[in-house]
């Protein structure tokens, strides 16, 4: 992930420079696309729904996001116990979830909004923190870190506020998703000049120079 960013931000020089131009206006007219903001638009704006509906995809895509990137790496750490057991338990649960995001494109399944599902995945994580920092106690000498005890407790309280009460809508989280887009296009954009190679410099030798002379 960092030798990505490092590549993102510094590109190296290459004949294939165009591509960044090519992927960045891509990205960027997809951002434009994707804007909320055509849903009042007449029948000739054929693409004024879908943002909308790719909502729940993109839902799905960061909760795989966090399964894979953040939870499967917990999963491989823990030796086997209690807390593996509900780690596992909040996996399946999420994994379960994701899937009905992409069901509930064709309507078979409801599954909430974004942010009732971002309060559902915060408790998990908080109750199984609160979970480990019990056994923790009782089977390590070491003390569990009282500051991450209080982080836990702070996604318990919050997510069941946000799965009771949602703070934002899923067109907020549209919003952001198509302002990353517009961003990463830009970012894009800039890289096909920063990547562009330096033009070749002709040098001329000397044998040429002394054969040009003799030719005089």
């Amino acid at each position: 992930m960092k030798k990505f960013f490092n590549k993102l931000f510094s590109p190296t020089k290459t004949k294939l420079f165009w591509l960044y131009f090519v992927f960045g206006v891509l990205l960027i007219l997809a951002g434009i696309v994707l804007m909320p903001v055509w849903g009042n638009c007449g029948d000739w704006c054929f693409f004024k729904d879908w943002g909308t509906k790719i909502i729940n995809l993109i839902i799905a895509a960061c909760l795989i996001a966090y399964l894979v990137l953040y939870l499967l790496k917990k999963l491989m750490s823990r030796s086997n116990g209690v807390v593996k057991v509900l780690t596992i338990v909040e996996f399946v649960l999420l994994a379960l979830v994701a899937l009905g995001c992409v069901l509930q494109q064709f309507k078979i399944i409801n599954v909430g909004s974004a942010c009732q599902i971002f309060g559902l995945a915060l408790w998990c994580r908080g109750a199984v923190e609160i979970f480990r920092a019990y056994y923790h106690q009782h089977g390590n000498n070491e003390r569990y870190p009282i500051w991450w005890l209080v982080v836990a407790l702070v996604f318990v309280s919050f997510g069941v506020y946000l799965f009771a009460k949602p703070l934002f809508t899923d067109v907020v989280l549209l919003w952001i998703f198509v302002v990353l887009i517009l961003l990463f296009g830009i970012l894009l954009f800039v890289d096909g000049f920063l990547a562009k190679p330096e033009g070749k410099k002709k040098v001329t030798t000397t044998s040429t120079k002394k054969s040009s002379k003799k030719s005089k």
